[in-house]
C-alpha cells in the first residue's frame, strides 16, 4: 500500500511542476520592399528573439512539442525627419516593423494576430553630418524585441 501511495505522489508530482513545450517554427520573410525584402538573416534572427520571449514566459522549447508557433515579417521601414536651423539639426528615425503569428496546436491553426511596434532614434547636432541614409542596428533589434514580445502576448502565451 505504501509504494502505492509513493507510485501515485511520484506522478502527481511530476504532472504538477512539468512546464509546457513549444516549437518556434521558420520565419518567413515577406517584406517585398527595401533593404531587408527577402533577407533570411532578418529572419533568423527574429527566430532567435522569439525564442528568447517564450523562454522567459517560461516555455521549454522542444522540436516535437504539440504546439507551436510561425511568424510571417510583413514591413520594414524607416521613416526620417529632419530639421536645420543654421548649424543646428535635428534628426528623428523611426523604425518600423509589422508582423503575423499563428499559434498550432497538433497541425491546425488556433489563433492568427498581427503586431506593429516602432523604435524612434533622436539625434541632434551643431554640425550638419550626413551618415548616408543606414539603419541603426540598436533602432532595428529594439523594434523587433517590441514586435516579438506584442506578438506573444496577443497570443496569450
Amino acid at each position: 500500500m505504501k509504494l502505492l501511495y509513493f507510485i501515485f505522489a511520484l506522478i502527481f508530482g511530476v504532472n504538477l511542476y512539468s512546464q509546457e513545450t513549444i516549437k518556434i517554427e521558420e520565419v518567413t520573410n515577406n517584406i517585398v520592399m527595401g533593404p531587408f525584402a527577402g533577407d533570411r538573416n532578418l529572419a533568423f534572427g527574429v527566430k532567435n528573439i522569439l525564442e528568447e520571449v517564450v523562454q522567459d514566459r517560461d516555455y521549454y522549447l522542444d522540436d516535437n512539442a504539440p504546439k507551436s508557433i510561425k511568424v510571417e515579417l510583413l514591413y520594414f521601414d524607416v521613416k526620417k525627419n529632419s530639421a536645420q536651423f543654421a548649424v543646428y539639426g535635428r534628426k528623428v528615425d523611426i523604425t518600423q516593423i509589422a508582423a503575423g503569428a499563428r499559434l498550432i496546436i497538433d497541425g491546425e491553426v488556433v489563433k492568427e494576430v498581427n503586431a506593429k511596434a516602432s523604435s524612434k532614434s533622436i539625434s541632434t547636432s551643431t554640425l550638419i553630418i550626413d551618415d548616408g541614409g543606414k539603419f541603426s542596428q540598436a533602432a532595428v533589434s529594439s523594434a523587433l524585441k517590441k514586435v516579438c514580445e506584442q506578438l506573444i502576448d496577443k497570443l496569450k502565451l
